[in-house]
């Protein structure tokens, strides 16, 4: 499908490498376009974005079409990310509200998402020691929705003021899911879920059973939703460990690196730290 839509190049375009993402391997901007090798899942990510143009869903890249050299090109969208380590205003519970009602905006336009004939989804990776943590999807979900990932601009004149989320990018583990799975790894990074200890310095003291519960509602989930997001959130870190490792012995390259720096231990770090907490998140989220 994608292969029919070739994009010819302004020749006096200079490419400039895409860093900050920890698989961003090979990404670059080229003028008002940014370049990155294809891979099996293209295809179904592409048609996805298609649908999302279709269906009038702003504020994410456009699929352009493949360049001379093979690669998926869509648009840039200006804006500044998060921050890697995250900017203090990226921590303000305003921009948790954005993030909620964005993923609701994403998830009421992905619901019934066909893909032409010939192209699929890649096959969600099973594991014989852990279950999945759902069986039938009811979206296609972004499933990478970190603050890296997020793109602002100041509200006002000043930088360091509050800031108005104006797309989400990266979507190249864009994928049947489910709305709860979705939200649920969006809180990983956004909460955060992880020990104060082990966060970036301007996320260590934040409420985050408080900061679910401003994003859950923010989404529009119910009370009986919010609490069944625990188990979500549960299940999804028994599951992490080995699909890290899976995606680091199959894909290689950052997901490799991730690996060798020691995501997998943080993992269940950070598992361990949820179900010690986990009563707190029942009272902020019940």
């Amino acid at each position: 499908m994608t292969d029919l839509l070739p994009y010819r190049d302004d020749a006096d375009d200079v490419e400039v490498p895409l860093l900050g993402g920890d698989v961003s391997d090979g990404i670059v901007r080229r003028g008002d376009t940014v370049r990155r090798p294809r891979g099996p899942h293209s295809p179904a990510v592409e048609a996805y974005l298609l649908h999302l143009e279709r269906a009038g869903f702003e504020r994410a890249p456009r699929f352009l079409g493949i360049d001379d050299d093979g690669r998926e090109v869509v648009t840039f969208l200006p804006g500044e990310m998060g921050g890697r380590p995250p900017h203090a205003w990226a921590t303000d519970e305003d921009v948790l509200v954005q993030l909620g009602e964005w993923l609701r905006d994403l998830h009421a336009v992905s619901r019934d998402v066909v893909l032409p004939d010939g192209v699929a989804w890649t096959e969600r990776a099973q594991f014989p020691e852990v279950p999945d943590v759902f069986d039938v999807p009811d979206v296609v979900g972004h499933n990478d929705l970190t603050v890296e990932n997020a793109l602002f601009v100041p509200a006002d004149d000043d930088p360091e003021g509050p800031h108005r989320l104006v797309g989400v990018i990266d979507f190249d583990l864009a994928a049947p899911t489910t709305r709860l799975l979705d939200v649920a790894t969006t809180l990983l990074y956004w909460a955060p879920v992880a020990p104060p200890e082990a966060r970036p310095d301007v996320l260590r003291d934040l409420d985050a059973p408080r900061r679910a519960r401003i994003l859950t509602e923010a989404y529009g989930l119910d009370r009986s939703q919010r609490l069944a997001l625990l188990d979500v959130l549960a299940q999804r870190f028994a599951r992490s460990w080995y699909a890290m490792r899976h995606a680091a012995q199959v894909r290689g390259g950052g997901w490799q690196r991730m690996w060798d720096d020691g995501v997998g231990d943080r993992i269940r770090e950070n598992e361990a730290w949820f179900a010690a907490q986990r009563v707190d998140f029942v009272h902020a989220l019940g």
